[in-house]
């Protein structure tokens, strides 16, 4: 028998792989050797570079930032880590938040002594204030700039204005058909499903070619259950071929929700033939092919959800579906509601365990343990900010190196909290800790921290330690070099209260004995603060009173109680 000789591909094999499928156009396969490079080597920076890449020329940029914060959380060498920044900044400006890609330029600038323009801001396009107003003439122009000024009212829920607004418009404007548009979806969003209906009727009978209010008509009778009448308007939808984009997507949830698998194929494939690997559609795209019976190929399309977007789609779960061959699956972008009560229920039950059960879980390594820690992943996924922080406090009880390794990951995922953070960061300090490292991201700023606990930390009463706690959250998430101010924070606690030979707290003065008594946990976390950044700004004072909408006498009181002085003022 011929002997058959293998061979593994190294890490730099597959990036070179990756490479050449993406420079084909074969993006699934460059994100598949990829992955499989950082398998090899979580380490590989020029794989999660290149990994980073692809998700951001799909626009995935939640994919693209996260895949760079866990690089970054293995402390790379220096020059790998300005170029992580590097891509970092380049995405966040294709979002428009140049102050955070400011945040990561900054640090690359430092480093190569490079100067940075001084308004990063002005890179977002954002019109400035020359000192004059423009006095537009009612003209086309002008009506597109009401237009405009109606789009922002509405994002401002000031919904009867942008109506109003849009009265203006002169019914013999190209603008007229847009404006038409912003009234029903302002009343839509008002829930006057019988005013959308009327408007939109009295819209049609003066132009019957609007697709907008057409849809927007269909969406409405379906809202009211009058299903005869929906369809009506749906028949004249369909009546021609959309191939332009703009028209494809407004259509597009018409067919899902009227369940018109055939059409929903057919448009979604032509959207996924000019955006390509868009998730949502493609998740669609697969429903509606189980739903006409082409089950196989369903299969094909949600596993290639699957490959290019992993955790960040609900593809696993339509997967396991699909595998019990129901007659037909519900339309949905994300989890079925009657599948994520049946999570919470799971995770209820997780809650309500007790200290042995929770033990049993974290430690064991059957099916019930593996099914219940992939829940807890998804929890971390989920929009349910109150049930992470219960599900935090209780993998809190439970000291393991899972329980560890997972709340660091929740500390370096977009868009966390400050109540999370918090929660995670003291979660994870342990009893008697001296020096804390850890890496976090807030408000889309990676950081590294390393922090000394003030000597007494641990021992303080509640009052000052749930002050000094607080502070060391402000400082994390809102400063951008907080390192350098939590020293700061703990030298001022260190000069209050240290340790005494025996391990007793030992006031500097006797008077710093009354701080126990304080009322106002708030006003305290306020001076203490203040004090922390009293060399940053001349009225530290008064920022700080407004921040944190302190009363100004109390604060005073505090103040001169713990710092010796009549107040914060020079």
């Amino acid at each position: 028998m011929a002997q058959i000789i293998g061979f593994n591909l190294s890490k730099e094999d597959y990036l070179n792989l990756a490479e050449t499928a993406f420079k084909n156009g074969e993006t699934e396969k460059s994100i598949t050797y990829l992955d499989k490079a950082l398998a090899i080597d979580e380490r590989f920076v020029e794989a999660s570079l290149a990994l980073a890449g692809v998700y951001a020329s799909l626009g995935a940029w939640e994919i693209s930032n996260a895949t760079l914060y866990k690089a970054l959380a293995k402390h790379p060498c220096a020059d790998d880590r300005d170029r992580i920044f590097y891509q970092l900044a380049m995405n966040f400006l294709d979002v428009n938040l140049p102050d955070v890609a400011e945040y990561y330029l900054r640090d690359i600038a430092d480093a190569y002594d490079l100067q940075l323009p001084e308004d990063m801001g002005s890179m977002s396009g954002e019109p400035q204030d020359e000192g004059f107003r423009v006095v537009y003439p009612k003209g086309e122009d002008y009506y597109e700039m009401l237009i405009s000024k109606a789009y922002e009212l509405v994002r401002e829920r000031k919904l009867d204005e942008a109506i109003a607004l849009m009265d203006e418009i002169d019914p013999r404007s190209k603008s007229k058909a847009a404006a038409n548009h912003i009234v029903l979806v302002c009343l839509m969003m008002k829930n006057d499903i019988d005013s959308v209906i009327a408007n939109a009727q009295k819209m049609l009978a003066e132009d019957g070619d609007n697709l907008a209010v057409k849809c927007t008509l269909a969406t409405a009778f379906l809202m009211e259950n009058k299903m005869a009448e929906a369809y009506a308007v749906l028949d004249q939808i369909l009546e021609k071929d959309y191939t332009n984009m703009e028209e494809i997507l407004m259509i597009l949830p018409i067919l899902v929700n009227m369940e018109m698998h055939a059409q929903v194929v057919k448009y979604t494939r032509r959207v996924l033939e000019k955006l390509d690997l868009q998730p949502n559609t493609m998740i669609w795209l697969s429903q509606a092919l189980y739903n006409l019976d082409q089950k196989e190929e369903a299969r094909k399309v949600m596993l290639k959800v699957r490959t290019i977007f992993g955790e960040y789609s609900p593809a696993d779960y339509f997967l396991q579906l699909y595998k019990q061959n129901p007659d037909k699956v519900a339309y949905s972008m994300n989890l079925p509601y009657v599948e994520k009560i049946a999570r919470y229920k799971d995770l209820d039950k997780f809650l309500k365990m007790s200290p042995f059960e929770l033990q049993l879980v974290i430690f064991d390594h059957d099916e019930q343990s593996a099914h219940m820690k992939k829940l807890i992943e998804w929890a971390f996924t989920d929009d349910n900010e109150n049930l992470k922080l219960l599900l935090v406090d209780k993998l809190a009880l439970v000291n393991s190196q899972w329980v560890s390794d997972f709340l660091r990951r929740q500390l370096i995922s977009t868009d966390l909290s400050f109540d999370l953070m918090s929660r995670l960061l003291f979660c994870l300090v342990q009893e008697n800790t001296v020096r804390f490292k850890f890496d976090v991201v807030a408000q889309d700023r990676f950081k590294s921290i390393d922090m000394v606990f003030p000597n007494a930390f641990h021992k303080l009463g509640g009052i000052l330690h749930g002050a000094v706690a607080y502070c060391v959250s402000d400082i994390v998430f809102t400063d951008e070099e907080p390192n350098m101010y939590l020293a700061t924070l703990t030298n001022i606690v260190n000069s209050i209260v240290t340790l005494d030979e025996s391990g007793k707290l030992k006031y500097s003065k006797p008077a710093y004995k009354k701080i126990a008594n304080m009322r106002s946990v708030r006003t305290l976390i306020g001076v203490l603060l203040c004090k922390v950044y009293e060399d940053d700004a001349d009225d530290m004072r008064e920022q700080t009173i407004e921040r944190y909408n302190l009363n100004e006498k109390t604060f005073d009181k505090y103040y001169k109680m713990i710092f010796g002085e009549d107040d914060a003022r020079e």
